[in-house]
Parts: C-alpha cells; structure tokens; sequence
C-alpha cells in the first residue's frame, strides 16, 4: 500500500512538470505573425535550396543542428501600414529566426531600421524597396539614421537584392546622413545586386544637399565582399573603417558629392576590381528616359532607353547599363540615341528596372528608373455537353489553350455530382476525364484549371446527359 502512494505521487510530479514545460512552450512562441509566411514548395532562393520549418518552434539547440535546419521566412508589410515603426513585421522576425535561416521581404517597407544580430539571408524578392526612417534614431542608440545594421553576433550575414529608397527625407526631424548598410565589427559579410538611389527633391524650406545618404559603411569589419552594387547621388559611397580583407567588386559609384570609395585609416587588404566610378563635375547634364513595359510571360518585349544632353540632343554610340533585379546588362545607343534591350520572363511578376549612364569628360552621369509588368498568358477551356447511355463509359474531353496554341501536361479537374476528377492534358491540350454516374439524369459540372506561374486559371460549365 505504502508502494502505491509513492508511486501516484511520483505520477502527478511527472505530469506537473509536463504540464509546465507545455505551458512555457506555448508562451514562448505566442507571436503574431500575420504577415508573415514559409513556403515549403519553392526549392529555392538565391543560390541554395530552402529548407523550411516550424516557423514558430522555439526549442533550444546547438549551432550545428540549427544550421542543419535551416527555414525561410517571408515577410510583408501590414497591408494598412508599411511603417516599420508603426507596425513592425521585419523587426520581430528578425528577432524570431534561428541563425542561418533565410528572410525574404516581399513589398515596400518604408520607416525602416533593422537590427541584425545573428548570422541571416536576408533577400529581396522581385519590386521589394525599403527607405529609411526619417524620425527615429537607429536601434544602435549612436544616434544614426540608417536601415540595416550589422552587428558583430551577425558575422556570416548576407544581404542581396534590395533597392534603397529616400522617400520621405522631406519630412525628416533632423537634417540626417543614413546608411543603406552598416556593417559594425563583424565578419565574413556578403553584400550584393543593392541598389541605393537617393534622389532628392528641394521641397519647401529644406534642400535635398541637406539630407547626404552614405549608402555602405565598413567599420572594424573582417573579409566583407561587396558584389554588384549601384549607387546614385550619395555623400560617401562606401566608406571603409579600420578593416581587413575588403573586396569591393562590380560596383558603379555615380554623382557622389565627395568620393566614391573612402578607405579610412588603419585598414587593408582593400581589393577594388571592375568597378566604375563617375568623375565628380562634369559640364554637360544628361538625361535618360525609358518607358514601362507591359508583356506576356514567355513572350519577348523592347525595353526602349533613350539619352540626350540638357539642350535635348541624342546622344550616340554611348554605353547604358541596365539593372534589373540586380542583374546588369549593357547596351550601346544607335544614332538616334536609342538603345533596346530584348527581355523575356518565364514568371509573372513585376520587374524593377534602374538605367543608368555613367559619363564621360564631359557629359554627366545620369540614371533613371522603370518597370517591366510580366502577366500571365490567358487560358481558354472546352468544356462539351456529352450523352451517354446508362451502362457505357462517360469520359469526357477537357480542351486547354491560350490562343491557338495548345496548353501541354497541365492538370485539369472536373467536379460532378459531389465528385472531383482529374487528369493532364496531352500534346494537344486535350484530357480525357472518366466520370462515374450510375443513374439517368442530366448532370451538371465544372472543369477548372487551377493556373499556375505562366498561364492563367479559367473554369467553364458544362453537362452530362445519362439515358437508358
């Protein structure tokens, strides 16, 4: 008897301490995360394969183990308010992340300063832009504007993808000197494909020239690489402190009002290669333009750029270098000015475009920007009105196309009687669906093609008609 009593103590301490852990478990991932998704169907982004997770586990493990399990986050801004102040969405999963995990920001996210203290992917999807926060100091306390700010438990950090954007310096407190970037004592930090466009305009009392932008700051910093970045209109361009093993490669430095590269003191190992930098006065001004461009996925389309002076004289034979999801290309204007890039897109989606011209002796660099609208190809879908005798096979034939053209090995259902069928279509778009009905009647049904990246979905009505 005194054995049961120990025992069904001992039970009841074994589920209290169940009971606890299950409760601090869930305290410790109760965290909104309304605009914020994993999806385990894309295989990847950027250069290696996603691997995603529980996005909310909250279990303590080695390093090892966490790298082993790495996970993508997607992050938007709150639908009625992209203020990163306001409404933080990044922040807090930046916060939420395990190192080595991926974040991929998708929209426009505006009033911006992040704090990175663990080792992260942080990448832009096509169109995303983040500007800086023109009321509140960094997070740093150093009283610095900026928006992403690197610190030393970040080393192995990379950054890609993102376009830099200054919108709302007119309404700033202070007269401000941001950072797109600012990488503070950590190590082996990648950055690459950034666009930093800080085009001021004079509004009211308060000029643009007040408001300097130095988009990339290196102190204290160990084996940084920089790769193709894009910078306009900016104070400092890169700006390197007390650092080591810097590699600043593929990278344009345009219209800087003091230098584009700064090496401070007490740094080293500087590697600058293939990079372009525009002379600081140049006399004669320039001016691109290049119109938005709508296409079809899989179809080609004309990005058309052209460049005259200030007196609004083509400009010939000159180099354009077009950036697009930081991707650059470059393309030669004809005698009218002219310069055409021939793009094709097998995603939907909207892709940003910045041009950019870089001078010469004597015409100034210039940049401007656009955007490529890629939708999806319509769909057309057959979908007949059939009789069949009561104990005869009813199969029915389901046509997809988009214009003429056959829509091949694509899956298209059929929903009749409470029932869903499905099969692919063939070369000539064509699938041949078997139904079950086992009484006369006249059925209705619907054929329904879900859609996908490239074509569109459609539905479309039809009957089955069952005799004796």
């Amino acid at each position: 008897m005194e054995f049961n009593k120990i025992y069904i103590v001992f039970l009841i301490l074994i589920i209290s301490c169940l009971f606890i852990s299950s409760v601090s478990a869930h305290e410790s991932s109760d965290f909104n995360l309304t605009n914020v998704k994993y999806d385990d169907n894309m295989s990847s982004v950027g250069d290696e394969p996603i691997v995603s997770g529980d996005c909310c586990a909250d279990v303590e493990k080695d390093v090892t183990t966490i790298l082993d399990e790495n996970k993508t986050w997607y992050v938007e801004p709150d639908p009625d308010n992209p203020n990163q102040v306001q409404a933080p969405t990044v922040q807090p999963v930046i916060n939420q992340a395990n190192p080595g995990d991926r974040i991929v920001l998708n929209g426009s996210f505006v009033h911006c300063h992040f704090r990175i203290n663990k080792t992260l992917n942080i990448i832009a999807a096509p169109g995303t832009s983040v500007g800086v926060c023109p009321h509140h100091n960094h997070p740093t306390g150093s009283n610095t504007f900026g928006i992403f700010y690197i610190t030393p438990e970040a080393s192995g950090t990379v950054i890609s993808g993102f376009e830099f954007t200054n919108d709302f310096f007119s309404i700033a407190n202070v007269q401000q000197n941001p950072f797109a970037v600012l990488i503070d004592g950590a190590s082996n930090v990648g950055l690459k494909d950034l666009v930093v466009n800080w085009t001021g305009v004079k509004v009211n009392e308060k000029n643009p020239q007040d408001y300097v932008f130095n988009p990339i700051l290196i102190r204290n910093a160990v084996n940084t690489t920089l790769n193709n970045l894009f910078l306009n209109n900016s104070g400092v361009g890169i700006n390197v402190e007390n650092s080591t093993d810097t590699k600043i490669i593929n990278t344009t430095v345009i219209n800087s009002g003091v230098v584009g590269i700064l090496i401070g003191n007490n740094s080293s190992k500087i590697e600058i290669t293939d990079n372009k930098l525009s002379n600081k006065v140049i006399p004669i001004t320039t001016f691109l333009t290049v119109d938005d461009l709508s296409i079809k996925v899989g179809t080609t389309g004309k990005l058309k750029i052209t460049l005259k002076d200030e007196n609004y004289a083509t400009l010939n034979n000159k180099n354009v270098i077009v950036m697009i999801n930081g991707v650059s290309r470059n393309v030669t204007t004809d005698e009218n000015g002219v310069a055409i890039l021939n793009v094709k897109y097998s995603t939907a989606a909207t892709y940003y475009v910045t041009v950019s011209f870089l001078g010469d002796d004597y015409l100034k660099a210039s940049v401007t920007g656009s955007k490529i609208i890629v939708s999806k190809k319509a769909t057309t879908l057959t979908a007949p009105k059939k009789t069949f005798k009561l104990k005869s096979s009813k199969k029915i034939a389901i046509t997809l196309k988009s214009g003429k053209v056959a829509i091949k090995n694509k899956k298209v259902s059929l929903k009749v009687n409470g029932k869903t069928y499905s099969a692919k279509t063939n070369s000539k778009g064509i699938a041949y669906i078997t139904v079950k009905l086992s009484k006369k009647g006249t059925f209705n049904y619907v054929a329904k093609f879900a859609g996908d990246a490239t074509y569109k979905s459609i539905s479309k009505s039809g009957k089955i008609i069952v005799k004796k």
